[in-house]
């Protein structure tokens, strides 16, 4: 059904081109209305005036905006509009060549739904890129975009963004395009009456071949030398551990006389002789030794696959963070599909209760502030308590290494690479982040891309806002857990202060800002102010790390006492105890993850948003959740977990939490990947293709950060490791 439909969509698309060059060829003023021999094909096939006009304006609009020229005085065309009109008029002109012809071809046409909002005029990527001078044909052809947004008939919503793909030739490429889009609102705006386009809205680009820079060298040699360390190193464990174990049997051959006086060789394990020689280890011999040691995939990928626990050990969280990760997947894949989205019943399926976990998955970010924050006191109070003091060069060095090497990697990848190797319709998606990692890459390792630039439309890895708000949480938490330490009252003090003053902060620019929850999606929105005011800002996202701080002090004063007093308690009682604190909890998260769902109604709807609502839920939507899981940690660890903490403390999430943070660098250019090369709009109907696509994007995602763990993550941890003990 698809192959026929799309067939016969091409059949009338030549048979109208065709028609369309008859009647020019009677018209004098080269006027493309399509009379006679087209109108007969539209009443044919029932189609209505509206939407005989959106079929008739590509080729319309392309005459008009010539016509404009030619009306403008000579002295006002440089010498590039006058190729650009001249290239353009002898395309749309003819059409006999192969040339017009692919170049209409490859136009973007209104699909099927237009008006429902179907709003991706695609073309054909490849037609265009296709043309090209040494292909015989007169011009080198780019796509290039035209970016709106457009409002439908009494749509009070706000505006549906258009896309529309039209291929130039190089000579229109460039300040040309300025012209064409003025042309565009003029034609738009006038003739189809149930759409109107605003001028501030409209955004032009044109695909750009790409050529390697220092970054992308930067970036071949690094992983260049990262593979040519795991490839040797590989070859040279293997190797010589056979040569060691070679060496070792021979050692412990003793030549024994046998009673008939002649000789053999026999294994003595015991003997004197053996005992007295030393046994061969290579990788002890040298420096460079031990150094490929810690590249061998046989170690690192032992050292992922390993499920060994100890005591002590806070099992659930590795199945917190696995879920939250994957939770965090899954709203980047609806997130970056808009970038290519087919807008058909958008709006009214973001007003379906479920949706809010797509709309609001930022609580599973928090979760990882607050995982951060536990771990990080819970294992800085045992070793003050254990050494006295606070190795401050140790503690911020590991902390750097382990996070900017990986990072850099995938930095310099996304950034610098991919959009020289990954091309396709949406390439702009790509082409916008590598502009911005030219200018703010250095922002990435000092971790401070939050700040600088301080508008989030130009971060350098769009993903990283989330490490930057970690380190520099991770300075400053020594503080606190100092604090904590040697005076409990001053540190709960000071740190419930800073986080009193988190919270109110983000009622008072909520407030003053008049702005929505942030983590509600407005489908409307082109202002930023949110992202820069409170998304990504650490006095705001604090919140859930102080909270970790604080459960990560008490557990590591009071779990053990706590785990005593609830064992002694009746079982009844720990039932009931469970359940309320189960019941309790998961209502809390519940509001924080389905609260926004009423202002998403209202959103879709045209209906202001309560103030004094976004007030509250900014205020303590953060802080909640974070004491929610404190709570279930606690009572996971001390028998009040049940079925759940069985769940979450399944040994397979150990492996995989292991990849959760190579995960979260490397799943954001999976999806871009693929959704830079579609040949067709992203669409988010039906569900079920939607979670085809999840879990083929989660199940590459967790491939590749298996790669970056044992190349780039485990190999560091054994330098590290083998530096301590050098």
């Amino acid at each position: 059904h698809y192959y026929i439909t799309n067939n016969l969509r091409m059949v009338l698309w030549v048979a109208l081109i065709v028609l369309s060059y008859i009647q020019s060829v009677h018209s004098q003023n080269y006027d493309l209305h399509f009379k006679n021999p087209v109108n007969t094909v539209f009443s044919t096939l029932g189609i209505n005036n509206e939407l005989q006009n959106l079929i008739r304006s590509p080729v319309n609009f392309l005459r008009d905006q010539l016509l404009s020229y030619s009306q403008q005085s000579v002295d006002s065309k440089d010498d590039d509009s006058k190729a650009c009109e001249t290239k353009v008029l002898s395309l749309v002109e003819s059409l006999k060549t192969e040339e017009s012809l692919k170049f209409v071809d490859a136009l973007g046409k209104p699909p099927s739904g237009f008006l429902n909002g179907n709003t991706v005029l695609m073309g054909s990527y490849d037609t265009c890129t296709s043309m090209i001078k040494s292909a015989g044909y007169g011009s080198n052809y780019k796509p290039c975009k035209i970016k709106a947004l457009m409002t439908m008939g009494n749509n009070s919503v706000g505006g549906t963004p258009l896309t529309w793909t039209v291929c130039f030739p190089q000579e229109c490429r460039g300040g040309n395009f300025t012209s064409l889009k003025q042309g565009l609102l003029k034609i738009i705006n006038s003739r189809w009456d149930p759409v109107h386009i605003a001028e501030s809205s409209v955004v032009t680009t044109c695909d750009t071949d790409y050529n390697y820079s220092a970054g992308s060298y930067c970036a071949i040699v690094l992983i260049s030398v990262i593979a040519f360390m795991v490839l040797v190193g590989s070859m040279w464990d293997p190797v010589v551990m056979l040569m060691t174990s070679l060496k070792v049997a021979e050692e412990r051959k003793v030549l024994v006389n046998s009673e008939e006086g002649g000789a053999v060789d026999e294994i003595v394990p015991d003997s004197p002789a053996v005992q007295s020689k030393p046994v061969l280890d290579p990788f002890k011999s040298s420096t460079l030794g031990e150094v490929l040691k810690c590249f061998s995939v046989q170690r690192t990928v032992g050292a992922l696959l390993n499920t060994t626990t100890k005591e002590g050990q806070i099992l659930c969280m590795n199945g917190i963070r696995v879920l939250s990760i994957n939770w965090v997947v899954l709203g980047h894949v609806y997130y970056i599909g808009l970038g290519a989205a087919d807008y058909t019943d958008y709006i009214s399926m973001w007003r379906k209760i479920p949706m809010a976990i797509i709309y609001n998955a930022l609580p599973a970010v928090d979760t990882f502030f607050f995982i951060s924050g536990f771990l990080v006191s819970l294992l800085l109070s045992k070793d003050l308590a254990k050494r006295g003091k606070f190795n401050a060069v140790g503690y911020y060095l590991h902390r750097y290494l382990r996070l900017t090497v990986p990072f850099l990697v995938v930095t310099l990848g996304q950034g610098f690479l991919a959009q020289i190797f990954i091309r396709g319709p949406f390439e702009d998606i790509l082409n916008k982040g590598s502009e911005n990692c030219n200018k703010w890459w250095w922002t990435n390792i000092l971790y401070i891309n939050n700040f600088v630039p301080w508008n989030k439309l130009e971060i350098c890895v769009g993903q990283s806002w989330y490490l930057s708000n970690d380190f520099q949480f991770f300075i400053v938490a020594p503080l606190f857990i100092w604090l904590l330490y040697k005076s409990p009252r001053t540190g709960i003090a000071v740190t419930m202060t800073t986080l009193v003053c988190s919270t109110v902060a983000a009622g008072v620019i909520t407030y003053g800002y008049n702005l929505g929850p942030s983590t509600v999606f407005d489908p409307n929105a082109a202002n930023f102010t949110d992202f820069k005011l409170l998304y990504d800002k650490p006095w705001i996202r604090c919140p859930p790390y102080l909270i970790g701080l604080l459960g990560g002090w008490f557990c590591f004063k009071n779990l053990d006492s706590l785990k005593l007093y609830i064992s002694r308690l009746r079982f009844i009682t720990r039932l009931l105890l469970s359940v309320v604190i189960w019941i309790t909890t998961c209502t809390v998260q519940y509001w924080v993850t389905f609260g926004l769902h009423n202002d998403m109604l209202k959103k879709t709807s045209g209906e202001k948003i309560s103030l004094a609502g976004s007030v509250v839920y900014e205020t303590f939507a953060r802080s909640s959740w974070g004491i929610a899981l404190l709570v279930q940690i606690v009572s996971c660890q001390c028998g009040l977990g049940g079925i759940i903490n069985k769940v979450l403390s399944w040994k397979g999430w150990i492996v995989l939490s292991r990849l959760t943070f190579a995960v979260y660098l490397l799943h954001y250019i999976i999806i871009q990947s693929f959704i830079v090369q579609l040949r067709h709009p992203f669409f988010y109907k039906p569900d079920y293709e939607i979670a085809i696509l999840y879990f083929g994007f989660l199940g590459m995602s967790y491939l590749a950060a298996a790669l970056l763990f044992t190349c780039v993550e485990q190999p560091l941890t054994f330098l590290e490791r083998m530096t301590y003990r050098k």
